[in-house]
């Protein structure tokens, strides 16, 4: 199954981080997570070909790495890129792709390979919520283009509920790493917590983040 990755350029990404990253820290922020998620997909036996929708011109670097293509965003917003990124596999004959955001640095490859072996072939939706159960992190469709993609408030029930009224089989899955996205400061805060190898928790040791949002007592159990 292909991959279709949303990108924004990485200078306009997080801005809801502005409080305790930099500019150019939010910018490798974003650069970094993408980059684990790349590294997870390399893993994945069933990714037959990962697609990025972006005008970030280094994120094509970054797809060359892991043997990504790069398509450039035609109009800005997240359910346009990803209906341009279904509407490019369609036209190359593909029956089915999985969106993922590029936030999602406790991702799995074995999360990801339970998502698309669920999904079937047939006119049918696969997705997995946000840890609040609001926003969508993971859908996958058959066809790419089933429907309308409608990201943003309540973007999980708004799929669930289109694709309903289309008579497509509605699959949820709850896995919590593809859950967990980098939206706010408490989010990493959250993210801290965890033992991981992801670059992306390295880089906010490096940068300090982690000193400046984890209390001092709580550092050495972080790390």
């Amino acid at each position: 199954m292909w991959v279709v990755i949303p990108v924004k350029p990485f200078a306009f990404a997080k801005q809801r981080l502005a409080t305790v990253l930099s500019p150019a820290e939010r910018d490798e922020l974003a650069r970094t997570m993408l980059t684990d998620l790349l590294g997870t997909l390399s893993q994945c036996r069933s990714v037959s070909g990962i697609l990025i929708i972006s005008q970030e011109d280094s994120a094509r670097a970054l797809a060359k790495r892991y043997g990504g293509t790069v398509v450039a965003e035609e109009m800005r917003g997240l359910s346009r890129a990803v209906a341009q990124g279904a509407q490019h596999l369609s036209n190359l004959g593909e029956r089915r792709m999985l969106m993922l955001p590029g936030d999602v640095p406790l991702a799995t490859a074995s999360e990801i390979e339970t998502v698309i072996q669920a999904h079937g072939t047939g006119p049918q939706l696969t997705i997995v919520a946000d840890r609040e159960g609001y926003g969508t992190n993971a859908l996958a469709l058959s066809p790419p283009n089933l429907m309308p993609f409608q990201f943003g408030h309540r973007s999980f029930q708004a799929h669930c509920a289109a694709a309903g009224e289309l008579g497509a089989a509605v699959r949820e899955l709850s896995l919590p790493g593809l859950a967990f996205d980098i939206d706010t400061p408490t989010d990493l805060q959250d993210l801290m917590t965890y033992d991981t190898e992801a670059e992306t928790l390295a880089y906010l040791c490096d940068c300090g983040a982690v000193a400046r949002l984890l209390p001092k007592q709580s550092m050495h159990a972080a790390w």
